[in-house]
């Protein structure tokens, strides 16, 4: 009876063993994480409408992502934003188009991979550059509070669509044929988006700027599949704005843009 304890310690172990080589490595398309366009704080006083039209240009060097490395890009965002007059002032709608292009090389940084995906990382093949672009839309609900005059907070949903291409894209197809990888989307998704910000006013009314942290969410219907991205924005009363982003596609971004107010 003293002998079953180590065989079934070593049968789990070997169990162990087995399945990590099974583990399914798993991508997403670049264009599922939340796009990179912060929000514009509402500068008008409660009660009076307000239509803002932003336009940015963003990239990044030399960034890691979701099993994705050496991500290197650029690309740019317009953003229209609609703030009704009278009680209901504080709501909004928001519709934004973005799209950028670079190269990037796959990558095992989201543990566990299988020991057949990372034989193929270094390979020639695993270890090359991979070209991708993305376009991506975005339309948001939401509110905007002002408290005081020295803070506000705001929260939208609604809905992004992406739909990417390039080598990177041809290529995760390929290896999820051959059993290498498992993607959690398609070339082209819609998913749910959900975002929420904060922050202060400097001066009177906002006359010496105002910065906004901003976290947002995109994802479909499991858990597994929701991306998040943290941003931080300084918006000038000129409307030259800019920021820094981190999401699970790209450890940092970079944004400077434009907003014009009418």
């Amino acid at each position: 009876m003293r002998t079953k304890k180590p065989l079934l310690l070593l049968a789990s172990v070997a169990t162990a063993l087995t399945m990590t080589g099974c583990v399914a490595t798993s991508l997403q398309s670049m264009g599922s994480a939340p796009m990179t366009t912060a929000h514009q704080p509402k500068t008008t006083p409660n009660g009076e409408n307000e239509h803002a039209l932003s336009a940015e240009a963003f990239g990044t060097l030399v960034s890691t992502g979701f099993n994705v490395e050496q991500v290197n890009a650029g690309g740019g965002a317009i953003s229209y934003t609609f703030h009704p007059a009278g009680a209901v002032s504080p709501l909004f709608v928001n519709a934004s188009a973005a799209g950028y292009a670079g190269t990037l090389q796959f990558g095992c940084n989201d543990m566990p991979c299988s020991s057949e995906y990372n034989a193929w990382l270094a390979t020639d093949d695993g270890d090359e550059d991979y070209t991708f672009w993305n376009v991506q839309g975005r339309l948001t609900l939401g509110a905007e509070l002002n408290v005081g005059n020295h803070f506000f907070v705001g929260a939208g949903y609604g809905f992004q669509l992406f739909y990417g291409g390039g080598d990177f894209e041809s290529k995760r197809e390929r290896l999820e044929w051959q059993r290498l990888v498992k993607n959690y989307d398609e070339r082209f998704g819609i998913l749910n988006a959900a975002s929420v910000w904060l922050g202060p006013r400097f001066g009177e009314n906002g006359s010496a700027g105002a910065i906004s942290v901003e976290f947002s969410l995109t994802g479909a219907t499991e858990i597994r599949e929701w991306n998040h991205q943290l941003g931080i924005s300084y918006f000038h009363p000129s409307g030259f704005h800019g920021g820094v982003f981190t999401n699970p596609n790209a450890s940092f971004v970079v944004s400077l843009g434009k907003t014009f107010l009418f």
